[in-house]
């Protein structure tokens, strides 16, 4: 019996893939019997080239396994990614290795935006496998807030921001009271000038824990309850500094000059946010401006505030010949 290719919208929009509905007895079976999956009640997802290379009316064990891996590292919300994800998990065990692999290793470097986004999608196919682990909405949590602090992306910083709040809160309803979560939940809602949100988070944080981090986290709550924050939220100064990178990747130097200095006019996120390449920034725009010796000492403080900036080093002797 032939199979029907789907109207790919009726499902999701994910490139390279072409969704059949087998039909409703169809039974995916390999491994001399010991993988049987009933596939009647979902579209399958194929690679086109698969799709194309049918030379059957039913999709191979291994076609079905490429196409259910790529639509989730692709797009782990898609209408079908919690069957799929059990699909993989029962049929595919080596794909799941695979991905616990790959997180893994990129857990152990420092990687670029794109790959921030790959992870957060591997860790939700993982949570797709284990819906009260609170362990992967909060690593995906983490990963949004790390790209939401990132010099590449920082005019994104307000949309991944919240999303990481929105991650860290789905954690907590699977956590309760998790001091760790609780922690970096009130550092989350500090970003987004919900400042009463970031005190409740930050007490509960201190009601479960001990040690050092203590007095950080007091001393945090302190300043706050003294206003001792800064004038604006922290994300619109991280969204315009964004935007002064812009600026100067677009050559247009004294508009990025001009945000970057009124960011930096707050002293209190000067305090919070020790960010060296605002300073390298400045310098590169002063030094464009024909203004060497204020370039120069805002290459010094980048250097001051990150001794392995190599790019503000290497700008300190090309000015001092």
């Amino acid at each position: 019996m032939a199979i029907k290719v789907l109207d790919l919208d009726k499902v999701t929009s994910i490139e390279g893939i072409r969704y059949l509905v087998p039909p409703d007895d169809f039974q995916l079976t390999a491994r001399d019997g010991k993988v049987s999956l009933s596939c009647g009640d979902v579209p399958l997802p194929l690679l086109i080239e698969d799709y194309e290379a049918l030379a059957a009316p039913c999709p191979t064990y291994d076609a079905v396994g490429r196409g259910i891996y790529q639509t989730l590292r692709t797009n782990p919300d898609c209408r079908f990614g919690e069957r799929y994800a059990l699909m993989l998990r029962d049929a595919y065990p080596h794909y799941v290795s695979e991905i616990a692999t790959n997180l893994l290793m990129l857990d152990n470097k420092d990687v670029e935006v794109p790959y921030l986004d790959r992870k957060i999608n591997l860790l939700k196919i993982l949570w797709l496998l284990e819906p009260l682990n609170a362990h992967f909405p909060f690593q995906i949590g983490m990963t949004f807030m790390d790209k939401g602090l990132r010099a590449s992306v920082l005019h994104l910083s307000t949309v991944n921001l919240y999303k990481a709040r929105d991650f860290f809160l789905k954690a907590l309803e699977l956590s309760p009271g998790n001091p760790e979560i609780s922690r970096h939940s009130g550092e989350v809602c500090y970003f987004l000038g919900r400042y009463e949100d970031a005190v409740v988070f930050w007490r509960a944080a201190l009601a479960a824990r001990s040690g050092p981090l203590v007095e950080d986290i007091a001393a945090r709550i302190a300043r706050v309850e003294s206003r001792e924050i800064p004038m604006v939220p922290a994300v619109d100064y991280l969204t315009a500094v964004g935007i002064a990178f812009q600026h100067f990747q677009a050559d247009e130097i004294e508009e990025a000059a001009a945000i970057l200095q009124d960011v930096l006019d707050d002293p209190v996120f000067r305090r919070d946010f020790i960010m060296p390449d605002i300073w390298y920034v400045l310098g590169e725009s002063y030094e464009k401006m024909s203004m060497p010796k204020y370039a120069e000492d805002y290459y010094n403080e980048a250097l001051r505030l990150d001794e392995g900036h190599q790019s503000a080093r290497d700008a300190l002797q090309r000015l001092r010949g």
